[in-house]
Formats: structure tokens, C-alpha cells, sequence
């Protein structure tokens, strides 16, 4: 778990930035990351492993090491928290086939990190209907989080009408704003009072603008929150953009 006067330096730093959801206090890590200090419970996302090396097949000419880059990046995340559970919110895998893609180097460390952790959750994404059985971990299409004040928040991939609370991926939300001179871009988590989308941690994630109507739609410009992650910092914008 996270020490207090580790977290104040990241938050002093804006590296984390604290935010509320279902009566809970959450840490939005600038990685794309987020951390629930309650349960001692990290949160990723859409880590699309093996992405280049699927787009290499089609005369991509992107490096095919982005699995690499991302395991890192988790490592990081988990030396920094040092979580009882990790929760992956579906889209681990860029497609069914991406497991057979790893380098041997990459399953072994993949492996040590998901034995790290007490408890590691795969979500099922439209990408990754089947976590490869070769990992450890539970599987599960959602999986409720119960806070202290007795709310139910539903994680999975992909946003149900009418559940209550719930923390998605899927849709990569990024934005981009201005101040001053200055252009800022990067990648976003958007919350209203019933619902967070999260940012995607992959490499070669694409993604939407925090503008397009399909997230609109989802959350209200009138209703939502939106967080920047960029140059290793979280920017919270202005309510209503």
C-alpha cells in the first residue's frame, strides 16, 4: 500500500490528483492509472498488448515492442503502489492471438507481475474474450467493487445502460486544451456522478476526443468532470469542458 508521505509528494507534484466517485476517494495516477486507496485496489485499462506486432502483419511500420514499453510501465505502477489487487478493465490483449505474439523475455516478466499481487483480475474486452490460461488470475465479464458506505460500483469493459455506478474503458478518451501560449494534449479520464471512463495505458492506443458525441453522449458536458494526463502530470479542465 501506498505511504502517506509518498502519496503527498505525488499529489504535491501533481503526478496523482485525488478525485471522489460513489462516495469514494480515488487517486488518478498521470501513468493512466487508477488507485483506490480504500481497498488497496489499482485500476488499468485497455493495455492492448502486442498491438504492433498484430499492425506489423499488415506492413505497419511501427516497432513491435509496445508490450514491452506497457509491462514497464505496470511495473512501475505496482513498485509505486504496491497494490493487494489489480484490476485490468478488458482489452489486455489487442486479439486472441496476441499471447502467441510475446517474446519469451515479455511472458516471463508479465508473469512475475501478475504473481506479484495477491489478487489479479482480467476483465473480458471485445479485443480479448479469453485471457490466455497460460496467466494466473481471476476471470470475470464485471466485477463489483463494494465501498464502506455500502454502493456497489460495477467495472467491465464496455458501459451498460442503467447500472448504477460503474468504471469502464473501451473508448481511450483523450483532449487537448490550451492555456496561454501553450498547446496541451493527452490522455483523459472523464467522470460524471455515475459513471468514469477511464484512459487507455497501452502504447499505440488510439482513442476519442473527449468532444465526440459518442462520449458526450455518455457524459454531459453539463455533467461531467474531465482530467488531462500529460508531461507526467494530471490537469483537471474546467467544469463543463
Amino acid at each position: 500500500m501506498l505511504s502517506t508521505t509518498r502519496l503527498q509528494q505525488l499529489i504535491d507534484t501533481k503526478q496523482v490528483f485525488p478525485i471522489r466517485f460513489g462516495g469514494s476517494l480515488w487517486l488518478l495516477d498521470s501513468r493512466a492509472a487508477l488507485y483506490w486507496p480504500e481497498q488497496d485496489c489499482l485500476l488499468l485499462a485497455d493495455l492492448h498488448f502486442e498491438k504492433g506486432s498484430y499492425l506489423s502483419q499488415y506492413a505497419s511500420p511501427v516497432p513491435r515492442y509496445d508490450s514491452r514499453a506497457t509491462l514497464r510501465s505496470i511495473a512501475a505502477l505496482l513498485a509505486c503502489y504496491q497494490p493487494n489487487r489489480v484490476l485490468c478493465l478488458g482489452d489486455s490483449f489487442h486479439d486472441v492471438h496476441a499471447f502467441d505474439r510475446f517474446l519469451a523475455e515479455d511472458v516471463a516478466q508479465l508473469k512475475t507481475l501478475v504473481l506479484s499481487v495477491k489478487e489479479w483480475i482480467w476483465l473480458e474486452g471485445n479485443h480479448d474474450p479469453q485471457v490466455p490460461e497460460a496467466l494466473d488470475g481471476l476471470r470475470a465479464e464485471s466485477y463489483p467493487l463494494h465501498t464502506q458506505q455500502g454502493s456497489v460500483i460495477h467495472c467491465r469493459h464496455i458501459p451498460q445502460d442503467n447500472d448504477g455506478l460503474q468504471i469502464v474503458g473501451h473508448f481511450h478518451p483523450k483532449a487537448r486544451f490550451a492555456s496561454g501560449k501553450r498547446r496541451f494534449r493527452g490522455k483523459s479520464l472523464v467522470v460524471t456522478d455515475k459513471l468514469m471512463l477511464m484512459p487507455a495505458l497501452g502504447q499505440y492506443t488510439g482513442g476519442l476526443n473527449i468532444e465526440d458525441e459518442v462520449l458526450t453522449a455518455l457524459a454531459p458536458k453539463s455533467q461531467r468532470q474531465c482530467y488531462v494526463l500529460c508531461e507526467q502530470r494530471v490537469i483537471a479542465l474546467p467544469g463543463g469542458n
